[in-house]
């Protein structure tokens, strides 16, 4: 059973430093039209403190990211995208009906005291009348997906951690009104939350694990992961 959690007004923030509590995020309409452009923007920074980095500051070499298109064929496609300021902009043009997804996943190539530091983001945009708002899960390492309350009522994430359900990841959810708290998923990789404002939730879960080899030729013992979604409720 989906453990359900009442979210209250206190801020608890999580972060392996202070640098390294910033994140990639992906903002977008999450309802798209056919044959009408949609834009895209990513940013790299705290979302819910509205802080980001102009794009030629972005830790290590993060701004080389890749975008992809995930179309609800399953086709993948790359966008391109453009510096603009302290974001990224690209834009897609939806051909059908469906739930497409937008994704990127980049592991830093600067190693930190041992550390590799991985950043994946992703968004969904439904176009036309689709019952369906979750999406294949990603090739990312570490991906959050919405999945839709019957009721209306609650926010459901659904994490996964290398395809399978990510269960006890600390997920940190970010409110309309600039507040944030941490929680952990339950055992089926899910976190059920009752939200107290209509608006934008802005959602991020880390997972650092001990795995060793060598990344651009330089040896690294751990790698830190952070995955972000933002829901609209």
């Amino acid at each position: 059973m989906k453990s359900k959690i009442i979210l209250s007004a206190c801020c608890l923030l999580i972060s392996v430093s202070s640098v390294f509590a910033h994140a990639l995020w992906i903002e977008t309409d999450p309802a798209g039209s056919r044959g009408k452009a949609h834009a895209i923007k990513i940013f790299y920074g705290e979302y819910a403190a509205k802080e980001f980095e102009p794009t030629d500051k972005w830790y290590s070499d993060v701004n080389t990211f890749t975008l992809w298109l995930v179309a609800p064929d399953g086709k993948k496609t790359q966008l391109t995208h453009t510096a603009a300021g302290d974001h990224y902009t690209a834009s897609f043009t939806p051909d059908q009906d469906g739930t497409y997804a937008i994704v990127t996943g980049h592991s830093a190539k600067e190693i930190d005291s041992g550390y590799i530091y991985q950043f994946n983001a992703s968004a969904l945009v439904s176009v036309g009348k689709t019952e369906k708002i979750s999406s294949p899960v990603s090739a990312n390492d570490l991906y959050l997906e919405p999945v839709k309350d019957p009721k209306g009522k609650s926010g459901i994430v659904k994490a996964y951690y290398k395809g399978q359900p990510a269960a006890e990841l600390t997920v940190v959810v970010s409110g309309p009104t600039g507040w944030s708290k941490t929680f952990k998923t339950d055992k089926n990789g899910l976190l059920e939350f009752e939200p107290l404002w209509k608006g934008t939730y802005a959602v991020e879960g880390s997972v650092t694990a001990d795995e060793a080899g060598l990344h651009f030729e330089k040896p690294y013992e751990h790698i830190w992961r952070c995955a972000t979604i933002r829901i609209m409720l």
